[in-house]
C-alpha cells in the first residue's frame, strides 16, 4: 500500500485541488460564535492593536409600521373557570392593545480613530485563517473579522483614502477595493454593516458593562462612544495613572516558571479611574433619552514584564500552531482594587444598571480571565489577569488540549500567581508601616483591620471555573512563589503568619501580649482562615502562649480569674501533663488585693482555698489560702480540679488557726469562732466533728456569768435546779446561731447528775413528792444514759393507790385537807414504795380486778400520752395485764365470777393488746372452762368450740366464752389425727355409728393424706359378727377395703362379700375411706380363682361368663400382680365349651343332634378353636370363642387348635393349568391389595405375615382331580375331600394353589382358607368369609356396597404399573403357548384392563391426559374417545401415561385388525423412545423449594421420614390415608375415589377449581365450587397462613366440666354419600367425659363419666404412661405452635375413636396410646420414645386440624390434612432429632 500511495503522489496529469464552499464555511463555523457581541469584541480588539485610543459605535434605525395585535381566541363558556379565562384574556387584550414595536436597526457602523490600514491589512483582511503576524498581539487565527458576517451579508470597510467591499457570487465570496471620494475621505476606520436582519437596540446597561469590561485592559482604547441616530447614549472614558515601578525583594521570590519558559522581570502600578456617562432609561418607542447617570470607578493595575525563553522543539510545535512565533518578551497585568478604592466603588458596582458590576469582583467572587477581552474562565480570587495566553478558536477559554499551548499556558499562570503574591505582600507592607507610626487610635486600627482583611480576601483562592487547572496553579505559585511565610494581620501589626495566633475568645480577658488575628479578620476572612487552620500554617493560642503571656507581666486579680477559668476549659478537653500544671501555676503570681501586706505569691505555693459560705469574709486566714477574691468564682470542685494541688481549707484546720490567735481569749473573738463552727459543725463528718471537739473541749471557750469555762464545766440556760451553776451566755447573733447540739458535743451539760440530784436534794426548789419528780425525771429523759435508768427502774420510789379509793378521789380528799401541809400529811402517813414495774397505770378496768394501781395524787391527772406517763412506762409501769400473767391469774382465781372478768378484760382487749402476742400453744395453765364439766378447766388445745364434738366424747367451750372461742385459740373442730386416734382407740358401735359417721362426713377436709391412706387399713366399721364368730358383742369391725356397699340383697356376690349401709351422709365419709360399690377386677379375680364352683353355683353360667369377660378387659393389669396371675395359670376358673353329639353323623348335616356342654378347667386344658372345620370334627374343650376370652386364655396358657392338629394334604393326579385356573390366578392377582386391606382395624399389624403381598403375586393355581386332607389330633384320625388345598416348594419357597377339577364353580370359601394360611399367622373364620367375599363379589358391587376399592387398589400407583405389565407378559406367554385359548384370554385381559383403568383414577395419569394435551393432540383425544378402540387406548394410557395422544391413535389404526393389538403396541413402545405429550408450561407452576423455609423439610428429608413412618400408620384409623400424606409431602397428589375423579374431570372441563402441584398434577383444593389459583409461591404463602391462622383458633379447656369445654352443638350433618356415611369423626357428647386433672397445671385430662372408678385405676396405674403421652403432645403442640393447654388427653372404656376435634378443641385418647405404644421398657422423656409412635400422632394431630375446615372426610379433608403434613413435617424432623432421637 506504501509502493501505491508512492507511485499515486508521482504521478501529476490526476491531481485536483480541494474546494472550499467559502459560504458555507463562514456561516457554519467561521460566523457562529457562542458568546454574545462577539462583533463588537473582535472590532474593539481590532481597534486596540491598530493604537485606537477611541472608537464609536452606530445603531441606525429605521421606524416601521408595529405589528398589528395577534387575534386571541374567544373565552370558554361562562363556568367559574371560564370566567376567571375570561378575566385573564380581557387583561391580556389591554396589554397586547400596545404598540409592539419590532426590530429596528438596520445598519451598524463601526470606527476607530487607530493606525489607517495598509496594504498587508487589506490584503490580510480578505484572507481567512491567515492571521496577525505580530507575536505581540493578540489575533491567532485571522478569522476574527469573519465574525461580522453573523449579522451582516456584505460588509463595506473604509481607512483613510481606500475601502473595500465584499460580495458574493454563488457561494463564493469576493472583494474589491478601491479609492474612497474625496468628500468621504476620514482619518478614522469604519466598518458598515448592513444588518441581514433588523436587530432591537441593545439594553443600554447590558450593553455598557460589556464596554466596561472590555475596556479593562485595553493598552491604547480608552473611550468608547455608542450612539442611536447620532444620540449619545453611552459614554465611557479610562484614565490612566503613569506607570510606577513597584520594588521588591527579589531574593525571596522564586522569578522563573517552573519550566523555565518565563522569567519575571519588573512590575509596574498604574491606578485607573473608568467614568461612564449613560442613558440608562433609554427608550426607543420615544424615542426618550431619559435621565443620564454618572459613575465613577477606582481601580489599579500591576503589569509585569515577563521574559519569555522557549525551547527549540517547544517554539516550532507553537509556531505551526498559531502561525507566528513566540515573543522574546510579554506583559501580565493583573487588575485589581485596595480597600479604599473598593469602598470608594460601591457605588458604582451596585447602582442603577450596575454596569461595572463585573469590573471590580467583590471579596466572595472571582475575577475573569481576559485575552484581550474578558472570557468565562475565572481566575480563582478577587482580581482579573491578562496575559498572552493562547485561547481556543472562540475565544472564550484557554486552551489546555494541545500539547504545547497547555505547557505555554500553565507555565504563563503560574507567573500570575507569583504575582499576586509579590502585590499582597507589598500591600500588607504598607499597612506594616502604618501600623508603625506610633499609637494609633480605635478608628484607625479599625480600618487598618478592614483593608488587611480585604487584601486577604481577594487574595484567598477557590476553585476556578470552567477549569480548575487555573485557580490551582495560581494559588499553588502564590504560596510556593516566595520562601517567606504569608504576611497576615495581627493585633500587633502585620506579623508573618507563624507568629500570629488565632483568637481564644475564653483567653480574650488575660492574653494581651500575643499578636492574635484581630476580629475583623476573623469574620470577613473565615474561610481564609479555616483553610489556614486546616492546612495547619496558623496555630489557635495554647498553653505555651499562656506562658509567654505569663512571663512577660503580672496578671491583676481579674486576668487571674478568667485565666482559671479557660484553664478550668482547656483540661477538660485537653490531655493535661503533670509538668504543664506544675509550670503553669510556678509562673502565674497572685497578688490578694484585700490583704495589702501579704505579698505575692507563686499560685503553686497555695494549699488551700476557702469556701466563704463555710468560713466568711473577714474572718483571717492563713497565708498558704487562695485569696477569696479569686476563689469565689469557682466552685470546690473546680478548683481542686484545676490545680490537682489545691484541697478546701477545712473547719478544724481554721480552727487550730484560730485558737492560736491572741484574739482568741477576748469573748467577741470567741463568739465570732464559735459562730462560724456551730453553723458548719452538723454538716462535718464524724473525723472532722471530732477534731473540732478535742480542740475546743480542753480550752475555756464558753462565755458564763463566770468568764469563760471549759465545755465540761458549763451547763445549758434550760437547766435550773440550783442557782448557783455556770450557765453559758451567749450575747446577740452568737446567743442565736450557736446550737445546742454544738454545745452538747463540746460537752456542755443539759441536766444534772441523779447523783447530784440526790446529794443535794434540800437545795432542791420544790418539795420531795414523787409527782414532781417524775415530771423533773420525765424533761430530761433523753439525757439520762442508760445507766441511770436502769438505776431508776430498781428504785422503790413510788406508791399506790389506798385499796378501794380512786384517783379521783383521792385528789378531792387531798384538795378538802385544810391546816396541815403535804409534806406533813406524807410524813405522817409513811406510805410502802414500789417500783414502776410493781404498779400498774391508773386504770378502772385494772383496779376492779384488785391489782395495785399507782398513786397519782394532785390536781394533774393521769394521761397515757403525756411525758410523765411514757416516762413511767419506760421505767416499767404496766398499762395493761401481760396474757401470761392474766391466764396464770385466771386459772388460779377462787371464784368463777372472778375468773369470768379475767376472761372478758381478755376479750376486751384482744384487738388492742393481745391479738400480736397471745400464744395459745405456750398455755402453761388450763383456764378455760367447759359446758358441761364445770369443775374442769381446760387449755385451748385440749377443748372445742363446736357442740358437735359432743359425739365423740369430747368437751367444748363454755356457751359464754363460745363466740370468742377464736380469740382464745380454740379450734372448731378436732384435728385429722385427732379424730383418727378416737376411731383407733374407740370405734363407733352399731347405735351410734351413724352419728359418728355423720360428723366424720363434715370433717373429711381435716384429713392429710396420709390420715386417709392409714383409714383404708383401720377397723374401725361396725358390722354384724356372723353367726359362727367367737365376738360375745355380736359386732366386729373391719376395713373400708372389705366391705361394700348395698343391702345383700343388692348385688350378685352378696353371699361372697360383706355389704354396708349407714345412710348417704354416712356413706360419703366410708367412701372416701376406701368403701366401694362393687369389687374391682382384681378383687373379683381373687374371689373367682379361690372359689370358683361357688361363683359358678351362685351366678349361673351367663353371669358367670360376663365376670369373665369382665377380668379379660382389665387383665393386661391384672396379669402384673404376678401372685394373682400364678393363681390364675393353676385355678380350674375358666369356661371351656364342648360340642356334644347325640349319635354319630356328619358334622356338617346333623346339627340338630348337636348340644354345648360348658365345663370349668385351667387354661392348659381348653383349646382355642381357631379354625372352626376342626372345631367341628375334633369337638375339644374350646374357649369361647370371643377375641377378648381367647387373649387372656392364651395368655394363661391354652393352646390353638390348629398348631395341635397334624394335617396332610394329598392331591392325586397330574396338575394342570387351564382357563380356570388362569382366572383364579389374575383374580388373586388382581385382588391381592384388598385381600390384605383391614378397614375395619379387627387386626393387630403383626397378624398379618410379612411378604404376604409378594406372596400372593408369585402363587399359581394349578388343577388335580381330586384333593384329601388327613387330620389328626390326640390319636384321632378324620379324612375328608375338599376343592383346594395350598402347597409349597420348599427349595423356591414357591406355593401353589391346588383346586379340584371339574367343579362347577370354584368354592371360593376353600380358597379363602387356603390363602389365609399364608396370609394370616392365625387365620379364623371371620378370615375366610371375608377373604371369599373380596374374591367372588365383583369390584363394582364390592365399591356398591361401599369397599374402599379404588383407594386400596391405587395405594401404590408403581405396584399397579408392574402388576399390569406383569399380567400383559404373562397373556402373551400364554397366548404363544396355545393358539386359541389366548385369543380368549386377550380379551378376557382387554376386558379388566378396561374395568381398571375406569376404576382407577391416579391424578398422575388424569392430570397429563385433561392437562397437558396439547391443541395439535385435541382432537386425537377426542377421536380416542369415540372410537370403538377405547378399551384399547384406555388399557396403554394407564401403561403409558405420556405418550403423544395423536401418536397413539395412529398406532390403534395400523393395529385394529391384530387381534393381538394391545401387545404389539406396547411392546413397540417399550423398544422405542415414543413421541412424549409436552407439557402446558403456560399452567405449570414454578418448581421451587423455598430452603429459608424452617417449617418444611426438604424431599429427601421428607423422603427419609416418610419411610419411617409408613410401617407406622399402616394400620390404624388413618393407615388409609397415609399414602395421601407421604404423595404431599413428596410433592405428590392424593388418590380419588372414582366420584371425586368424576367431580374433579367435570371441573378441569370447565377450568375452574383446580390446583396444580409441583409436577404437574391437580386436584381439587376446598371450595372447589370457585376457581382456585395455581400453586405459585404467593399460593402457598397464603396456604401456610390459612394453616397458621386455621391452628391459632384451637381453643383449650378451662372449665371443669366436659359440658363448659364443648358446648352442646347441633352435630355436624355434612353432605356425605351413603356409602361414606361412617367416614366423619364422631365427637364424644358432652355426656360421656369429665375433667379429672390438669397435668402440670395445663394439659387436661378427662375420663369416661361410666366408667370413673376403673377410669381412675387406670390413671393411677398407668401414671407412667400418661406421663409419657403428655410429653408426646406436648412436643407436637411445639411443632404446631399451639399452647400447651389445648392438647386435652380422654381415656373411655370402649371406643373406636382414636381422636376427635370439637368445636376447634382437639382430644386424644389416652386408651390407645396405652395399648398400641406405651413400652415400658424404653426410657423417659421424648428422647425415649419411639419414633414411629411420634409420626402416629402427629399425623392424627394433622388429620384432626384439618377438621377445623371441613367435617367430612372427603378430597377437601385430606387436601388440608397432606397440607398439615408437609407443611409440619420437616419441623417435627427437626424437633425429633435435637431431642436425641434417631430418626
Amino acid at each position: 500500500m506504501k509502493s501505491a500511495k508512492e507511485a499515486l503522489r508521482n504521478n501529476t496529469d490526476i491531481e485536483e485541488k480541494v474546494e472550499v464552499n467559502q459560504r458555507h464555511l463562514i456561516d457554519k463555523i467561521l460566523a457562529r460564535y457562542s458568546a454574545e457581541n462577539t462583533i463588537f469584541r473582535e472590532l474593539l480588539q481590532n481597534s486596540n492593536d491598530a493604537g485606537a485610543s477611541a472608537a464609536e459605535i452606530h445603531f441606525k434605525t429605521e421606524q416601521k409600521d408595529t405589528a398589528p395585535p395577534k387575534p386571541l381566541p374567544p373565552p370558554p363558556a361562562q363556568s367559574f373557570f371560564g370566567a376567571l379565562v375570561s378575566s385573564f384574556v380581557n387583561t391580556t387584550v389591554q396589554l397586547v392593545s400596545k404598540k409592539q414595536v419590532l426590530p429596528n436597526v438596520t445598519q451598524v457602523i463601526y470606527k476607530n480613530n487607530g493606525r489607517p490600514f495598509q496594504g498587508d491589512d487589506w490584503g490580510r483582511l480578505r484572507k481567512i485563517a491567515e492571521g496577525n503576524p505580530d507575536e505581540t498581539k493578540i489575533g491567532f487565527f485571522g478569522v476574527g473579522f469573519y465574525s461580522l458576517f453573523s449579522i451582516c451579508e456584505e460588509p463595506f470597510v473604509t481607512s483613510d483614502k481606500e475601502c473595500m467591499a465584499f460580495f458574493w457570487k454563488g457561494d463564493q465570496l469576493f472583494t474589491k477595493r478601491g479609492a474612497v471620494k474625496e468628500e468621504d475621505i476620514s482619518p478614522l476606520t469604519a466598518f458598515f454593516l448592513d444588518l441581514r436582519e433588523p436587530i432591537e437596540i441593545p439594553n443600554i446597561a447590558e450593553f455598557g458593562r460589556f464596554l466596561a469590561n472590555s475596556l479593562a485592559f485595553t493598552k491604547n482604547l480608552k473611550k468608547v462612544e455608542v450612539f442611536v441616530d447620532d444620540k449619545r447614549v453611552i459614554f465611557l472614558d479610562k484614565k490612566v495613572t503613569e506607570p510606577r515601578p513597584m520594588p521588591f525583594p527579589r531574593d525571596i521570590y522564586n522569578l522563573k516558571s517552573p519550566n523555565g519558559i518565563f522569567d519575571l522581570k519588573s512590575i509596574a502600578i498604574s491606578k485607573i479611574q473608568l467614568d461612564l456617562t449613560a442613558f440608562l432609561d433609554y427608550d426607543n418607542d420615544g424615542p426618550v433619552m431619559g435621565e443620564v447617570s454618572n459613575f465613577t470607578i477606582y481601580m489599579r493595575m500591576a503589569s509585569a514584564s515577563v521574559g519569555v525563553r522557549l525551547s527549540a522543539q517547544l517554539s516550532k510545535e507553537m509556531e505551526r500552531t498559531t502561525k507566528k512565533k513566540a515573543p522574546t518578551v510579554t506583559d501580565f497585568h493583573i487588575q485589581f482594587a485596595n480597600f479604599d478604592e473598593f469602598e470608594s466603588s460601591t457605588t458604582a458596582r451596585t447602582g442603577k444598571g450596575a454596569v461595572f458590576g463585573e469590573l471590580i469582583p467583590g471579596p466572595k467572587e472571582q475575577g475573569k480571565v481576559f485575552i484581550g477581552f474578558p472570557t468565562h474562565q475565572t481566575t480563582g480570587c478577587s482580581i482579573h489577569l491578562a496575559a498572552h495566553l493562547i485561547p481556543t478558536v472562540e475565544r472564550e477559554s484557554i486552551d489546555f488540549v494541545d500539547r504545547s499551548l497547555n505547557i505555554w499556558n500553565q507555565d504563563l499562570l503560574t507567573v500570575g500567581g507569583l504575582l499576586c503574591r509579590i502585590l499582597f505582600e507589598d500591600e500588607m507592607s504598607t499597612i506594616s508601616n502604618l501600623f508603625s507610626n506610633g499609637d494609633l487610635d480605635d478608628a484607625t486600627r479599625v480600618w487598618l483591620y478592614k483593608r488587611a482583611s480585604h487584601a486577604l480576601q481577594a487574595f484567598s483562592f477557590k476553585a476556578s471555573t470552567p477549569s480548575n487547572i487555573v485557580g490551582r496553579l495560581n494559588q499553588m505559585f502564590f504560596i510556593k512563589g516566595c520562601t517567606q511565610p504569608l504576611s497576615m494581620i495581627s493585633t500587633k501589626g502585620v506579623l508573618p503568619l507563624s507568629s500570629v495566633r488565632l483568637p481564644d475568645l475564653q483567653m480574650k480577658g488575660f492574653i494581651k501580649e500575643i499578636p492574635v488575628v484581630p476580629g475583623e479578620a476573623m469574620t470577613l476572612c473565615a474561610d481564609l482562615i479555616s483553610e489556614l487552620q486546616s492546612s495547619r500554617q496558623i496555630q489557635p493560642l495554647g498553653l505555651s502562649d499562656v506562658l509567654v503571656e505569663l512571663n512577660k507581666r503580672t496578671l491583676s486579680t481579674e486576668e487571674v480569674v478568667e485565666l482559671l477559668k479557660w484553664w478550668k476549659g482547656y483540661r477538660r478537653s485537653n490531655a493535661v501533663s503533670a509538668v504543664d500544671v506544675s509550670t503553669l501555676f510556678q509562673n502565674l503570681i497572685v497578688v490578694d488585693p484585700t490583704t495589702p501586706d501579704k505579698p505575692p505569691m507563686r499560685m503553686a505555693d497555695l494549699k488551700h482555698h476557702v469556701n466563704i459560705k463555710v468560713i466568711p469574709p473577714g474572718l483571717p486566714l492563713p497565708n498558704m489560702v487562695l485569696s477569696v477574691e479569686v476563689s469565689k468564682h469557682f466552685s470546690k470542685q473546680e478548683l481542686e480540679e484545676m490545680t490537682g494541688f489545691m484541697t478546701e481549707l477545712s473547719v478544724p484546720q481554721w480552727l487550730a488557726f484560730a485558737v492560736s490567735l491572741p484574739e482568741f481569749a477576748t469573748i467577741a473573738f470567741v463568739e465570732k469562732v464559735l459562730l462560724t463552727v456551730s453553723k458548719q459543725y452538723s454538716n462535718l463528718n464524724r473525723d472532722m466533728q471530732a477534731q473540732v471537739v478535742a480542740t475546743l473541749s480542753a480550752l475555756p471557750c464558753i462565755p458564763t456569768k463566770h468568764g469563760l469555762k471549759r465545755p465540761h464545766e458549763s451547763y445549758f440556760k434550760t437547766v435550773t435546779l440550783f442557782d448557783d451553776l455556770p450557765v453559758a451566755a451567749l450575747d446577740g447573733a452568737a446567743g442565736r446561731a450557736v446550737s445546742d447540739t454544738f454545745l452538747k458535743a463540746l460537752g456542755v451539760r443539759d441536766y444534772v447528775d441523779l447523783a447530784v440530784v440526790f446529794a443535794r436534794l434540800q437545795d432542791l426548789k420544790w418539795d420531795s413528792d414523787h409527782v414532781q419528780l417524775v415530771k423533773y425525771l420525765a424533761s430530761v429523759q433523753d439525757k439520762l444514759t442508760a445507766t441511770e435508768i436502769a438505776r431508776l427502774k430498781l428504785t422503790a420510789a413510788f406508791t399506790k393507790e389506798d385499796e378501794g379509793v380512786s384517783a379521783d378521789e383521792t385528789n378531792v380528799n387531798s384538795s378538802k385537807e385544810s391546816g396541815v401541809s403535804e409534806s406533813a400529811a406524807a410524813d405522817s402517813k409513811k406510805k410502802p414504795r414500789f417500783k414502776a414495774s410493781d404498779l400498774y397505770a391508773p386504770n378502772d378496768a385494772i383496779r376492779a380486778l384488785g391489782l395495785p394501781i399507782l398513786d397519782w395524787p394532785g390536781k394533774a391527772k393521769w394521761r397515757l400520752s403525756s411525758d410523765e406517763a411514757k416516762f413511767m412506762i419506760r421505767l416499767g409501769l404496766k398499762t395493761t395485764i401481760p396474757w401470761e400473767e392474766l391466764v396464770e391469774r385466771a386459772a388460779k382465781c377462787e371464784s368463777d365470777e372472778l375468773r369470768f372478768k379475767f376472761l372478758e378484760y381478755f376479750v376486751e382487749n384482744w384487738r388492742s393488746s393481745y391479738s400480736m402476742s397471745y400464744d395459745p400453744s405456750s398455755v402453761k395453765y388450763a383456764f378455760l372452762p367447759a359446758e358441761g364439766f364445770p369443775v374442769k378447766l381446760y387449755r385451748p388445745r385440749e377443748i372445742h368450740a363446736s357442740a358437735g364434738v359432743a359425739v365423740l366424747g369430747l368437751p367444748f367451750i363454755h356457751k359464754r366464752l363460745q363466740p370468742y372461742a377464736d380469740n382464745f385459740g380454740v379450734r372448731e373442730h378436732p384435728s385429722g389425727m385427732s379424730m383418727l386416734d378416737f376411731l383407733r382407740k374407740t370405734p363407733p358401735t352399731l347405735e351410734n355409728a351413724v352419728a359418728v359417721f355423720s360428723y366424720l362426713s363434715g370433717r373429711q377436709s381435716e384429713f392429710s393424706s396420709s390420715d386417709w391412706h392409714m383409714l383404708r387399713s383401720l377397723p374401725f366399721i361396725p358390722v354384724k359378727a356372723p353367726l359362727d364368730s367367737q365376738q360375745k358383742a355380736g359386732v366386729v369391725w373391719t376395713e373400708p377395703t372389705k366391705v361394700y356397699f348395698g343391702s345383700p340383697n343388692s348385688s350378685a356376690y352378696h353371699d361372697l362379700f360383706t355389704h354396708i349401709d349407714f345412710g348417704e351422709q354416712s356413706n360419703a365419709f366410708l367412701r372416701a375411706c376406701g368403701v366401694k360399690d362393687e369389687p374391682t377386677p382384681q378383687e373379683l379375680a381373687e374371689q373367682l380363682v379361690r372359689n370358683p364352683q361357688s361363683f359358678m353355683n351362685l351366678l349361673g353360667f351367663a353371669k358367670y361368663l360376663q365376670v369373665l369377660r369382665t377380668i379379660a378387659a382389665n387383665y393386661y393389669q391384672l396379669r402384673n400382680v404376678r401372685s394373682l396371675a400364678a393363681e390364675m395359670r393353676n385355678s380350674a376358673f375358666l369356661v371351656g365349651v364342648k360340642t356334644i353329639r347325640d349319635t354319630e353323623g356328619d358334622a356338617a348335616t346333623d346339627e340338630d343332634n348337636e348340644r354345648l356342654q360348658y365345663q370349668l378347667a385351667k387354661a392348659n386344658e381348653i383349646y382355642i378353636i381357631d379354625d372352626t372345620v376342626l372345631g367341628q370334627l375334633f369337638s375339644p374343650l374350646g374357649c369361647p370363642v370371643e377375641t377378648l376370652l381367647e387373649d387372656m386364655y392364651t395368655d394363661l396358657g391354652s393352646l390353638w387348635l390348629t398348631k395341635q392338629v397334624s394335617e396332610v394334604t394329598t392331591a392325586r393326579g397330574t396338575t394342570s393349568r387351564s382357563a380356570r385356573t388362569r382366572k383364579l390366578q389374575e383374580l388373586i392377582n388382581e385382588r391381592a391389595l384388598l385381600l390384605l386391606y383391614d378397614g375395619q382395624q379387627v387386626r393387630a399389624s403383626k397378624d398379618i405375615v410379612p411378604g404376604s403381598e409378594e406372596t400372593l403375586k408369585n402363587l399359581e393355581v394349578l388343577e388335580v382331580p381330586e384333593i384329601t386332607i388327613e387330620r389328626s389330633f390326640n390319636g384321632v384320625v378324620k379324612k375328608q375331600s375338599t376343592t383346594c388345598c395350598l402347597t409349597s416348594e420348599k427349595r423356591t419357597k414357591k406355593y401353589y394353589l391346588l383346586i379340584k377339577e371339574n367343579e362347577a364353580e370354584v368354592d371360593y370359601f376353600d380358597v379363602a382358607q387356603a390363602l389365609g394360611k399364608v396370609i394370616f399367622r392365625k387365620s379364623r373364620l371371620n378370615d375366610a368369609l371375608l377373604l371369599s367375599s373380596l374374591l367372588s363379589t365383583s369390584l363394582i358391587n364390592l365399591k356398591r356396597k361401599g369397599f374402599p376399592v379404588d383407594r386400596i387398589l391405587n395405594l401404590q400407583e408403581g405396584k399397579l404399573k408392574a402388576a399390569i405389565a406383569k399380567k400383559q407378559e404373562e397373556e402373551a406367554r400364554i397366548r404363544q403357548e396355545q393358539q386359541k385359548a389366548a385369543a380368549a384370554s386377550s380379551a378376557a385381559a382387554a376386558a379388566a384392563a378396561a374395568s381398571v383403568a375406569a376404576d382407577s383414577t391416579a391424578p398422575r395419569s388424569t392430570d397429563r391426559l385433561h392437562n397437558n394435551a396439547t391443541p395439535n393432540s385435541s382432537n386425537a383425544t377426542e377421536s380416542i374417545n369415540s372410537t370403538k378402540d377405547s378399551v384399547i387406548a384406555s388399557t396403554l394410557l394407564s401403561m403409558f401415561p405420556d405418550v403423544e395422544k395423536s401418536y397413539l391413535q395412529q398406532q390403534i389404526e395400523a393395529e385394529k385388525s391384530n387381534p393381538k393389538a394391545i401387545e404389539a403396541i406396547s411392546n413397540k413402545l417399550l423398544d422405542s423412545d415414543y413421541p412424549k405429550e409436552k407439557l402446558n408450561e403456560s399452567v405449570l407452576p414454578e418448581k421451587k423449594i423455598d430452603e429459608a423455609d424452617s417449617q418444611r423439610a426438604s424431599t429427601e428429608e421428607i423422603s427419609r421420614s416418610v419411610n419411617k413412618i409408613a410401617d407406622a400408620v399402616k394400620s390404624g384409623f388413618i393407615g388409609n390415608l397415609w399414602e395421601r400424606a407421604k404423595g404431599a409431602a413428596l410433592g405428590g397428589s392424593a388418590p380419588r375415589n372414582d366420584t371425586e375423579t368424576q367431580k374433579l374431570l367435570s371441573q378441569e372441563s370447565n377450568n375452574s377449581g383446580l390446583v396444580k402441584t409441583n409436577e404437574g398434577h391437580t386436584f381439587a383444593g376446598p371450595g372447589s365450587s370457585q376457581s382456585i389459583e395455581e400453586v405459585t409461591p404467593r399460593y402457598t404463602e397464603n396456604l401456610k397462613k390459612q394453616l397458621s391462622s386455621s391452628i391459632n383458633t384451637v381453643k383449650p379447656s378451662l372449665e371443669k366440666e366436659f359440658r363448659a369445654t364443648v358446648p352442646q352443638e347441633p352435630e355436624q350433618q355434612p353432605m356425605v354419600p351413603a356409602r361414606h356415611s361412617g367416614a366423619v369423626c364422631k365427637p364424644l357428647l358432652d355426656s360421656d367425659l369429665m375433667l379429672y386433672e390438669r397435668i402440670y397445671n395445663t394439659i387436661p385430662f378427662f375420663i369416661d363419666k361410666n366408667a370413673i372408678e376403673e377410669a381412675q385405676s387406670v390413671s393411677a396405674a398407668n401414671r407412667a404412661a400418661l406421663m409419657r403421652f403428655v410429653e408426646v403432645l406436648r412436643l407436637l403442640a411445639k411443632v404446631f405452635s399451639l399452647p400447651e393447654r389445648t392438647m386435652n388427653i380422654y381415656w373411655d372404656k370402649a371406643g373406636a375413636t382414636v381422636a376427635f376435634n370439637r368445636g376447634k378443641t382437639l382430644f386424644f385418647n389416652f386408651r390407645f396410646y396405652l395399648g398400641l405404644h406405651f413400652k415400658p421398657e424404653l426410657r423417659d422423656g421424648i428422647s425415649g420414645e419411639d419414633p414411629d409412635t411420634v409420626y402416629y400422632w402427629f399425623l392424627t394431630a394433622c388429620h384432626e386440624l384439618a377438621h377445623n375446615f371441613i367435617a367430612e372426610h372427603d378430597a377437601n379433608h385430606e387436601f388440608y390434612f397432606s397440607s398439615y403434613a408437609e407443611n409440619y413435617l420437616g419441623k417435627l424432623n427437626k424437633m425429633l432429632k435435637s431431642s436425641g432421637l434417631d430418626i
